[in-house]
C-alpha cells in the first residue's frame, strides 16, 4: 500500500514538472515571436531605395534596314523582340529609312524592279500620290500593281518601329540618310514622319534632297 502511494505522489510530481517545463516553452516561443512581429513592422516601415539600374550599353546606333527586320513581307517577331530588348537597355538612335538599302529590301519582300524604281514606287505610294508607271516600263509597271502590298509593307514597318519606341522611352530615331535625287527620300521622309503619330518628338526626318526636275 505504501508502495503503490509512492508511486502516486511520483506520477503527480512528473505530470507538473512536465505542466511547468510546457509553460515556460510557450512563453518563450510567444516572447520570441511578438519581438520577430516588431521587428519585422518596423524594417516594412523604413523607406527602401529603389535598386539603382546602369544601362547595359551607353549611346548606340542601329540601322534596321542593315539587319534583318522581315520575313517576306512580314515583320520578324524575334528581331524585334530583340530590338525592344536593345532599345531598354540604354539610349538608342534607330535609322528607319537608310535609301542605300531599301531596294535589297524590297527585292527580299518580294517588290522586283530596278533599285530607282523601287524607291520611286516605295516613296510615291507612301506619299499617297496617284502614280502610274510609264508605258513600256515593266518593272515599275508591276511595282504599280503592287502598291497596296507596298504601303501595308511599310505601315507595318513603322507601326513595329512605333511600339518599340513608346516601349523604349529614351530610343530617338532618324527616318532618312544617304538619300540622293533619284531615292526620293523627300517623298518618303514626311508622310514617314507623320505616320509616326505619339513619338514624334523624338524622330527627325533628316537630310533629304530636293524632288528632281
Amino acid at each position: 500500500m505504501a508502495k503503490k502511494k509512492i508511486n502516486w505522489i511520483g506520477f503527480h510530481l512528473l505530470l507538473l514538472m512536465l505542466f511547468t517545463a510546457g509553460c515556460e516553452y510557450w512563453e518563450n516561443l510567444t516572447n520570441s515571436g511578438s519581438g520577430s512581429s516588431s521587428s519585422s513592422s518596423t524594417n516594412s516601415s523604413s523607406p527602401t531605395p529603389p535598386p539603382k539600374t546602369e544601362p547595359a550599353h551607353g549611346p548606340a546606333t542601329v540601322n534596321i534596314l542593315e539587319k534583318s527586320p522581315f520575313i517576306g513581307q512580314d515583320l520578324d517577331p524575334t528581331f524585334w523582340s530583340n530590338l525592344e530588348a536593345y532599345c531598354k537597355a540604354g539610349p538608342t538612335q534607330l535609322i528607319i529609312a537608310d535609301m542605300d538599302r531599301i531596294p535589297s529590301q524590297m527585292s527580299r519582300a518580294g517588290f522586283g524592279g530596278r533599285w530607282t524604281a523601287q524607291c520611286y514606287a516605295l516613296g510615291s505610294t507612301v506619299a499617297g500620290m496617284n502614280w502610274s508607271p510609264k508605258p513600256g516600263d515593266s518593272g515599275l509597271d508591276e511595282l504599280s500593281r503592287a502598291r497596296g502590298q507596298i504601303d501595308a509593307w511599310w505601315s507595318r514597318y513603322i507601326n513595329a518601329v512605333v511600339q518599340v519606341m513608346q516601349k523604349a522611352p529614351q530610343t530617338t530615331a532618324i527616318i532618312i540618310v544617304n538619300d540622293s535625287f533619284d531615292e526620293l527620300g523627300i517623298r518618303l521622309g514626311p508622310a514617314t514622319y507623320r505616320a509616326m503619330g505619339s513619338v514624334q518628338g523624338r524622330v527627325q526626318i533628316g537630310h533629304m534632297e530636293p524632288e528632281p526636275r
